[in-house]
């Protein structure tokens, strides 16, 4: 079997590195500077001109166990599906229901061992019951892509396997007298680090 040439292995390599820079991954990470009101928030970056629609649907669980959203807090990236399963340990009902203007739906009783789902297509957040237990509340954010992480409480963050390009870092801050300030920034290829995000009142 003839080996191949020299001149044919570095045609191949020089292929390589010369890949669009598009096909290329980097992170970027920072602090988190809020009031110590601030708690529980999402930090996510959206691109700055279209991205590729999420390549597939993930499905996102709650279990609804001893009459409660286990977590009541569901991030989904949008397009996903979340799927509320019925996991009481003795025959009780649940009722998945929103009013929310971004999703308004009503998915009727599900009974013991039972999944309820439902399919979020545009981004915003929407807050859901039950109607058969008033004190079960649950709330989704819906985010352009799965570049995010959720934080229980203002501090360090880090996303990585971000593709090349111009984004805008933002936050949803779950406290409704707090905002965020959105930073631009470019991806490229090397990390980009140190950026503080700042949350501030109204």
């Amino acid at each position: 079997m003839k080996k191949p040439s020299f001149y044919f292995l570095l045609t191949g390599l020089t292929c390589f590195l010369a890949l669009p820079s598009s096909l290329a991954a980097q992170s970027i990470s920072g602090h988190i500077e809020a009031p110590p009101q601030v708690k529980q928030l999402v930090v996510y970056l959206q691109a700055e001109s279209a991205v590729k629609p999420n390549p597939s649907q993930k499905t996102q669980v709650v279990s609804q166990k001893e009459t409660e959203f286990h977590s009541p807090l569901t991030v989904i990236a949008a397009g996903d599906k979340v799927q509320w399963s019925n996991d009481e340990s003795k025959k009780i009902d649940h009722n998945i229901f929103s009013l929310s203007p971004l999703a308004s739906f009503d998915l009727g009783l599900g009974e013991k061992g039972s999944k309820l789902e439902q399919v979020f297509k545009n981004t915003g957040v929407v807050n859901y019951y039950c109607s058969v237990h008033k004190n079960m509340e649950g709330k989704i954010i819906i985010l352009p892509n799965r570049y995010y992480q959720v934080l229980e409480q203002p501090g360090d963050f880090l996303i990585d396997n971000l593709p090349v390009g111009n984004w805008t870092l933002n936050a949803v801050v779950l406290h409704l007298r707090y905002k965020t300030e959105p930073i631009k920034l470019t991806v490229g290829q090397t990390p980009v680090n140190n950026l503080t995000l700042k949350i501030i009142k109204k």
